[in-house]
């Protein structure tokens, strides 16, 4: 939607739908990360404690912790040749059909 001075707004219908699909999808990686954590010690050391892909979505500090706690345990995953416990963060939460439209 356009504003008479040719600013795009987004439909707020659209914009609580993205909302919701981020709400849902990070109680995924939670999940996925709460397991992770009992297996891989790495995830349990490098990650913020508690939900914190939910939390990281109205808490810009937990946000921050949260990517640089990706950046590392993906290099120390990629490092160890087990790229696929970082992967395991994202299954199921369906990140390739993220509903925007821009």
């Amino acid at each position: 939607m356009d504003t008479p001075n040719g600013r795009h707004v987004q439909s707020p219908a659209r914009e609580a739908a993205e909302l919701a699909w981020e709400a849902a999808a990070a109680r995924i990686h939670d999940a996925n990360l709460a397991r992770l954590r009992q297996e891989d010690a790495d995830a349990d050391r490098l990650f913020p404690p508690g939900p914190a892909f939910t939390d990281g979505l109205v808490d810009d500090d937990v946000m921050g912790r949260l990517g640089k706690a990706l950046e590392a345990y993906g290099e120390a995953k990629n490092a160890a040749g087990r790229v696929d416990l970082f992967m395991r963060l994202f299954a199921g939460a369906g990140d390739d059909e993220v509903p925007y439209t821009g």
